[in-house]
């Protein structure tokens, strides 16, 4: 015996309409028996996984902001730390004998500004400014101790802003300092 399964009216089987109900028909029954357990989202699974999702990923967001945010803080440290060593090398070896305020002498040994596009090439707190990330501001301290003798270079900034998006406020009221000592080499002003 042959049997075909093109065409199942006609051969004792069942109908095409009777293996599987009408989409708008499956939804319908969905929705009544949906509401004869509860209302609305409540009593449907879609509902419950939505609320699972908006539960848990709030806390999964503020992590992945957190863990930014303290890659940020890290970033511009290191680059603060590489840049005021750079700028105490060129302080220590007298290559650059001037700071903000003029001539390094025994008068002048210590200054402190902001990083500015002012700065020139022939000041020690230009290679302490130079390069580092923009979305903050810094503070540039260099100190020549001749009685030691040695150099200091300092570069401050604030977590905060250096974090970029602080969400939670984890990083305010913190400040970032990268500092370098090194020894004079040479003569000393």
């Amino acid at each position: 015996m042959r049997q075909t399964f093109g065409n199942l009216q006609g051969h004792g089987g069942p109908l095409a309409s009777e293996l599987s109900p009408p989409p708008r028909r499956v939804r319908r029954m969905a929705w009544l028996r949906a509401r004869r357990r509860g209302h609305g989202l409540a009593g449907c699974r879609r509902g419950a996984v939505a609320v699972e999702f908006a539960v848990a990923s709030v806390p999964l967001m503020l992590m992945v902001f957190g863990f930014i945010a303290t890659a940020a803080v890290f970033n511009t440290w290191s680059s603060m730390q590489s840049n005021a060593q750079y700028a105490a090398r060129m302080m220590s070896t007298g290559q650059i004998t001037n700071n903000n305020s003029g001539a390094l002498s025994s008068s002048n040994t210590t200054a402190t500004v902001s990083c500015s596009s002012s700065l020139k090439s022939t000041q020690i707190e230009y290679y302490a400014c130079t390069g580092l990330p923009n979305w903050t501001t810094y503070s540039v301290t260099t100190t020549e101790n001749c009685s030691i003798p040695n150099v200091t270079v300092s570069v401050s900034s604030s977590a905060s802003t250096a974090a970029i998006a602080d969400i939670e406020k984890i990083f305010s009221g913190i400040t970032i300092v990268a500092q370098t000592v090194m020894m004079k080499e040479g003569s000393c002003p």
